[in-house]
Formats: C-alpha cells, structure tokens, sequence
C-alpha cells in the first residue's frame, strides 16, 4: 500500500519518453500513428462483412423455424455478428498496424519543422 503518492506518474508501468526530432532537435514531436488507424479501419470492415456474411448463414438456418425464424434469425444476426465481428477484427488491426507504426514506418512527425522519422529508440 503506497499512500504516499497517490498521484506519482511512475506506478510501476514504463514511462514514456519525449521523442525529438532528428533534424532539427525540437521535442514538438507527435505520433501519426498511419498504420495503426489504416489498420483499425479494415479490421472493422472485414470485421463486419464477416458478421453480415455469418448473419446471413444463420437466415438460412432459420428456414426450419419458419419466416419468423428467418426474419428474427437475420435481425440477430447482422447486429450481433457485425458489431461483435467489427470490434473484434478493428482491435486487431489496430494492433498489427501499432506493430508497423513502430518497427517499420517513420511514425513521428515533428511539428516545428515537419520532417519524420521512426522510432530510433528501439
């Protein structure tokens, strides 16, 4: 139990360090982050028709309830399976892009004179 200090910015995980830019030493630096949104992006779409593709399999397993088994079969299945398979898939895009952010693309830009460049930390 640590009431010392209840507001310390340490807390046991690794603080982040300021970048600054490798031309023109300015610590204006931030994150673009490009893969990781690009990544997010078709992780949802594929995500979704996923979802939309499953719903559809499960309208047609419906048929043996009837058309309101078709019809409440393909209801639940686009919003559950959409949203269920967009977040999933978003979430894991966005993971494999932050993987490209770091290792491969130049991931910071620096605001006072433009340039970017990567992490050369790591």
């Amino acid at each position: 139990m640590n009431d010392a200090f209840p507001d310390d910015e340490w807390s046991g995980d690794l603080m982040e360090f300021t970048s600054c830019c490798s031309q023109c030493r300015s610590t204006h630096v931030e994150p673009r982050n490009l893969a990781r949104h690009y990544g997010g992006a078709i992780g949802a779409i594929v995500g979704t028709t996923g979802g939309v593709a499953a719903a559809v399999a499960s309208a047609e397993a419906g048929v043996l309830g009837g058309p309101i088994g078709v019809l409440l079969g393909a209801a639940v299945g686009v919003v559950i399976d959409g949203i269920v398979g967009g977040a999933t898939d978003c979430a894991a895009g966005s993971r494999l892009g932050e993987t490209i952010d770091r290792s491969i693309l130049h991931n910071h830009r620096c605001r006072t004179c433009g340039h970017t460049f990567g992490d050369t930390s790591r």
